[in-house]
């Protein structure tokens, strides 16, 4: 059975939630701020990790704020014996930062779902065909699929635990 997290454990995840300062040494930075050791805090991130109570540190990338105006669900009838495959290399991909199966519906037979990122109409173009190419290859049947491009985007935020105050919960709008 593992530890209770201790207080500067709790620290440690609620300096986490906030956003890692952008600098070449967003840990040492993160650290000063909480006036402890980089090494203290790397040391707290990785007990915590040794508990099961933190699986990864990622960001949430604002694809507007970067330039990508375009953001498609792009879905995918793929053969089902070859979907991990095919979604393996699909993955591999630049424009693709998500790629998951799912299921098939009888209202909505697509079994590969892949998110999609682009600056422009043409640049879309061009990776819905670099895909095309990568999912036809050695599939015997004409690659279906559909774009469900998003409209706009909504406000991204994660859970908060941990808190000492309510008003931490609140974020600024963008």
């Amino acid at each position: 059975m593992s530890s209770p997290v201790t207080e500067r454990e709790r620290a440690i995840v609620r300096a986490l939630q906030n956003d890692l300062p952008l600098v070449p040494e967003p840990y040492a930075a993160l650290a000063e701020e909480m006036q402890i050791s980089e090494e203290e805090l790397m040391a707290g991130i990785q007990s915590l990790m040794d508990k099961g109570c933190l699986k990864r540190i990622s960001i949430a990338l604002r694809h507007k704020n970067v330039g990508f105006t375009i953001n498609v669900m792009v879905v995918w009838d793929v053969p089902d014996d070859q979907v991990d495959a095919i979604g393996k290399e699909v993955a591999a991909h630049p424009a693709v930062t998500h790629c998951y199966r799912r299921n098939r519906d009888p209202r909505f037979p697509y079994n590969l779902y892949t998110m999609v990122h682009a600056r422009t109409d043409e640049e879309y173009d061009q990776i819905i065909q670099e895909l095309l190419g990568i999912i036809g290859k050695d599939t015997p049947h004409d690659v279906s699929f559909d774009a469900l491009r998003s409209m706009r985007e909504l406000k991204k935020i994660g859970m908060k635990y941990f808190i000492e105050d309510p008003e931490d919960v609140i974020e600024d709008e963008d």
